[in-house]
């Protein structure tokens, strides 16, 4: 027996759209990008999934609690680990995408970085959903797959379009740790700006967590600028995440 049609709101069509365009999301991101309360995102979650429109699940990625219990969501003597998330079905994702996704559920060794993701792009572009103004990273690995079906170039987090120069996109990488080990940093750093520059653009915007992480991330800048013999790169700007979503009022 298939589940019931449900009509959605402007606002619920703009949340799976964006949604779809960034895997999915915690439930306390998804009630940043709607601006709405816990209590209708769960509503929402409900809905969507009764629908056979989202899936729903609980992700133990070590972020802190105490998580609250939902008997709607959680299985009956099962302690909660981790936030809630709502996703979409493989073919709602497609609708939205226009490719098919393929199916996907989220890790948790990814999850803390998504979510970092999506709330820097809610702080610079809101729930914009016009790929012109940010592309995400699952419709770059959909753009950027070569003719044998092959992505054969490093995926940024994201692009973003220029807000003063609309001629000009920036690549968005987004780090939460530091890269152990000699050069890694480095290395990454040359990755993601030798992709930016193939792909024609404007250069990389590098988000760091922390004041430490930043720190690393621009010592790591100066010795790859000093092995291109460069006194600086001119296409990477590093910024504070934190700092970054907090004045943007995301966190």
């Amino acid at each position: 027996m298939s589940e019931p049609e449900i009509r959605l709101q402007p606002w619920e069509t703009l949340f799976e759209e964006f949604n779809a365009q960034q895997y999915g999301m915690s439930f306390d991101t998804a009630a940043k990008a709607t601006g709405k309360s816990p209590q209708a995102v769960s509503k929402l979650a409900r809905r969507l999934k009764k629908a056979s429109r989202a899936h729903v699940a609980r992700i133990d990625y070590g972020s802190p609690g105490p998580w609250r219990k939902s008997a709607t969501f959680d299985d009956p003597g099962e302690a909660p680990h981790g936030p809630l998330w709502i996703y979409p079905t493989r073919e709602i994702g497609w609708g939205y995408l226009e490719f098919d996704p393929g199916e996907w559920h989220p890790k948790a060794s990814t999850a803390a970085h998504l979510t970092a993701v999506t709330e820097l792009r809610l702080a610079l572009t809101g729930m914009n959903t016009d790929p012109r103004i940010w592309t995400s990273e699952r419709l770059l690995r959909r753009r950027l797959k070569s003719e044998t079906g092959r992505v054969e170039v490093h995926i940024h987090d994201g692009w973003v379009r220029d807000f003063a120069d609309v001629d000009k996109v920036w690549a968005v990488e987004v780090e939460l740790s530091r890269k152990f080990g000699e050069g890694r940093l480095t290395r990454a750093l040359s990755v993601a700006l030798d992709a930016a520059e193939r792909c024609e653009l404007a250069g990389v915007l590098y988000f760091a967590r922390g004041a430490g992480l930043r720190r690393a991330v621009e010592n790591a800048a100066t010795r790859l600028a000093h092995q291109r013999g460069l006194d600086q790169l001119s296409n990477l700007e590093i910024h504070d995440l934190d700092i970054t979503l907090a004045r943007k009022g995301v966190r």
